[in-house]
């Protein structure tokens, strides 16, 4: 796990002798900023790729700002007051003081990771493979507690489903897999399969806890438009959505780059042998 710096609340701001050179502050320290580019991806630029937590954030999607666990503080002068602001899709700009690690910002995250704990199986984060389930590894890294969860437990996506409930724990596809007691409602697989695939098979239907991932108009993955791309299994944090190999959660001893020969577009692939 990458150390994060310290956060310096009020910290004096380092000076920057080039006037035409563009900068933000990080905690502190004069930045140069790239024009067009988001906090997030100032921050991972100059601080390493994982400066503060993430779990809607997925490099190959356009970003979100759903989970807001990537929230900074944002001020227009040193000492001056500061805006939450999701770094994931808020643009950096000239003369921002960003702080990342701030005591308010600490408590902001655990309290987000707990309410979304109230609405996930807890007992079954404990057992599952922390290294291929990203909100396990946000929790750890913040240090929050999963047995100090203090608010009522909210309805599982099994229960909120309704009619779909039937196909919310969905073995019928013979390549995918779903379970969405695990869903976080992150919309990581929706935005892959419309932005990534262009096959806008996965929607988010209902609304707040009653809130689930169907597939098509309400049927099951066989049923559905699904074309075994794998891509909103790739992007699912938490495994809601996955392969029946498992294939993020298997260590690879070999990965051998090829293309997919199920149709005519040629994606490219690694295959992974373990």
């Amino acid at each position: 796990m990458t150390r994060m710096p310290d956060a310096r609340t009020k910290a004096e701001a380092t000076p920057v002798t080039d006037t035409d050179t563009m900068v933000a502050y990080i905690n502190g320290k004069a930045t140069p900023i790239i024009e067009g580019e988001t906090i997030l991806d100032l921050l991972r630029r100059n601080m390493g790729p994982d400066p503060v937590p993430t779990l809607c954030d997925a490099p190959n999607l356009e970003p979100f700002g759903s989970c807001r666990v990537c929230s900074v503080e944002v001020a227009l002068q040193a000492d001056g007051p500061g805006r939450v602001m999701a770094s994931c899709h808020t643009p950096v700009a000239q003369g921002q003081f960003i702080t990342t690690h701030s005591e308010r910002m600490k408590r902001l995250r655990k309290n987000i990771v707990e309410l979304v704990l109230t609405n996930y199986p807890t007992e079954q984060l404990k057992t599952e493979d922390h290294g291929a389930n990203e909100l396990y590894n946000v929790v750890q890294k913040i240090g929050f507690d999963i047995d100090s969860v203090r608010y009522p437990k909210g309805a599982l996506p099994l229960d909120a489903a309704g009619a779909d409930r039937a196909f919310a724990s969905d073995t019928t596809h013979p390549y995918m897999v779903s379970n969405l007691d695990s869903c976080i409602n992150c919309y990581r697989c929706v935005r892959a399969c419309d932005e990534v695939q262009g096959e806008m098979v996965l929607t988010m239907a209902g609304r707040g806890f009653d809130s689930w991932i169907a597939k098509g108009t309400g049927e099951s993955f066989k049923d559905s438009d699904c074309v075994s791309c794998g891509a909103c299994a790739q992007a699912c944090p938490t495994s809601a959505i996955t392969d029946v190999f498992k294939s993020k959660e298997t260590v690879a001893d070999r990965i051998v780059r090829t293309v997919c020969t199920y149709c005519g577009v040629g994606c490219n692939l690694k295959c992974s042998e373990g």
